[in-house]
């Protein structure tokens, strides 16, 4: 298996280096690399991925302006070529073994993302009772918007499929935290098959969700989307002739100050 993992991170120096080394000591076939996105990091979060980077060239690390969890995904996307890609938050809330679980899922269907809403999955360490409403109210409204048939849009673990990203990359906009959002829009769209995986989370603590403001800017950030892909709607996919190749990964702006 050549899987990519993309951990998009924004002043992370709490959480990153536990982080990295579970994944780096669970997940060590030589097959597997890690693309780490620093989203305008100003605390010591460089130095702590850099420091794990000398000990495992399956590290990289890629520094960008502010670009939001989105847009540093997506310039990411531009440096894998791995037949499997999968995104992941920082946190670790997501155990190592279960991105493995829809890695597989993934090289079978095409995507694959993981759900803390299915009855199958297991959540050990109980959600605080206002951010459990919010998630669940979000879900709702996003599934009532986009008519989308997906319970959780949210949850950081992805997986797709190389053919299903290249598809898909092109008409990804959204660059802040409703990428997951943007990304499922698009690939249904397309009629890209995606399956529901439940899951182990485990919620972490450190948290920096404010339920009043973040709600907020969360409802005017998906207005825009909700906008963007009525005046945009993605187009409907046309079958490739016989013999013709896709067209090339292209998914953004030149990015500046790059850490290989």
């Amino acid at each position: 298996m050549h899987l990519d993992i993309i951990i998009p991170a924004h002043n992370e120096e709490h959480r990153i280096g536990r982080t990295l080394d579970s994944y780096l000591r669970a997940l060590d076939a030589p097959g597997i690399r890690f693309l780490v996105a620093l989203d305008h990091c100003t605390d010591g979060t460089a130095a702590i991925v850099r420091s794990r980077q000398l000990a495992d060239g399956r590290l990289h690390m890629y520094r960008y302006p502010k670009l939001g969890k989105g847009g540093v995904i997506i310039e990411t996307l531009r440096r894998t070529d791995a037949e499997l890609v999968a995104f992941v938050d920082a946190d670790r809330a997501t155990p190592p073994g279960e991105l493995l679980r829809l890695a597989a899922v993934a090289q079978d269907v095409g995507a694959a993302v993981a759900s803390r809403w299915h009855p199958a999955s297991l959540v050990p360490v109980a959600r605080p009772l206002g951010r459990r409403t919010a998630s669940f109210g979000f879900s709702t409204l996003v599934r009532m918007m986009f008519r989308l048939p997906y319970f959780d849009t949210q949850c950081g673990a992805k997986v797709l499929r190389r053919d299903v990203l290249e598809q898909v990359a092109p008409h990804l906009s959204a660059r802040d935290f409703l990428f997951d959002v943007d990304l499922l829009i698009v690939a249904r769209a397309l009629g890209c098959e995606v399956a529901e995986v439940p899951t182990v989370w485990i919620d972490q603590k450190g948290s920096r969700l404010n339920l009043f403001a973040d709600s907020r800017r969360m409802g005017r950030s998906l207005l825009r989307l909700w906008l963007r892909h009525r005046m945009l709607p993605v187009p409907t996919p046309v079958p490739a002739e016989p013999g013709v190749q896709p067209a090339p990964l292209v998914t953004g702006q030149q990015v500046v100050d790059v850490a290989a």
